[in-house]
């Protein structure tokens, strides 16, 4: 495993993320060595054993063999096995979600009679959708159309969170929509969660609707798109690599 001066960062994501394409030009500017992997490819052994810090930004099921190599091989990850794991199992997130004291819509598992948005069980097996058959199924209900995008960074030494709200993909492509501040209550919930499933970032997906605020969402490799948490980001991946500066 390569350390101090000659650390190298594996990160699972496309090089021309909007993102993580600057957040890795930070990092070599740090000092660190960042190769990308393509996500959804089976990475060798060989190749891990080579990084002193693999980075899962995108969630398939190669990523967590990945992880799970990394994890035995000794080599330190960034958003581990066990949480990556955890949230992509959208049952399971919807359980972690309660827990910390979001409300989620009621979950079915026979499609209901008003209408509905259907769910793959798994993140990697495509997007929720209104109609059609899924793995389970909540009620659709009746929104604005938009999504507060909530996210979350530790850097090791404070929390750092925006709100992005964006149209939802439910009705079409995804538009950025605006930023607003994100509350109190949210960033104690989202700190919560981050303890419990030892990670460093998160992002949670909120609707409105009839006043009331829904979590419907839980990503442990989010898009940060528009977030501007670039340094925040850089800083959490660089403070995670073992005897970095």
């Amino acid at each position: 495993m390569a350390t101090g001066d000659e650390s190298r960062i594996g990160i699972i994501c496309r090089p021309d993320h909007h993102v993580f394409e600057t957040v890795g030009r930070r990092l070599v500017d740090r000092g660190h060595e960042v190769t990308y992997f393509e996500p959804g490819r089976e990475l060798p052994p060989s190749a891990i054993a080579e990084l002193s810090l693999l980075v899962c930004k995108k969630v398939r099921p190669a990523s967590i063999q990945a992880l799970r190599l990394a994890e035995r091989a000794g080599i330190a990850t960034w958003n581990g096995r066990l949480p990556t794991t955890i949230l992509a199992s959208r049952l399971v997130m919807l359980k972690a979600l309660s827990a910390v004291g979001f409300r989620a819509p009621p979950v079915t598992f026979e499609p209901p009679d008003s209408p509905y948005v259907s769910k793959p069980l798994f993140c990697w097996d495509g997007d929720p959708e209104i109609g059609g058959t899924g793995g389970f199924y909540q009620p659709l209900l009746d929104t604005d159309g938009r999504d507060r995008k909530c996210y979350i960074v530790d850097d090791g030494q404070q929390l750092h969170t925006a709100t992005v709200i964006c149209s939802s993909k439910l009705f079409g492509e995804r538009q950025i929509l605006g930023h607003e501040p994100t509350p109190e209550r949210y960033v104690d919930r989202m700190g919560r969660l981050l303890t419990l499933m030892d990670t460093e970032v998160l992002g949670v997906d909120i609707i409105e609707a009839d006043d009331t605020r829904y979590a419907i969402d839980c990503n442990a490799a989010p898009s940060f798109r528009e977030a501007g948490l670039e340094s925040a980001l850089t800083d959490s991946i660089h403070r995670a690599v073992p005897n970095a500066d």
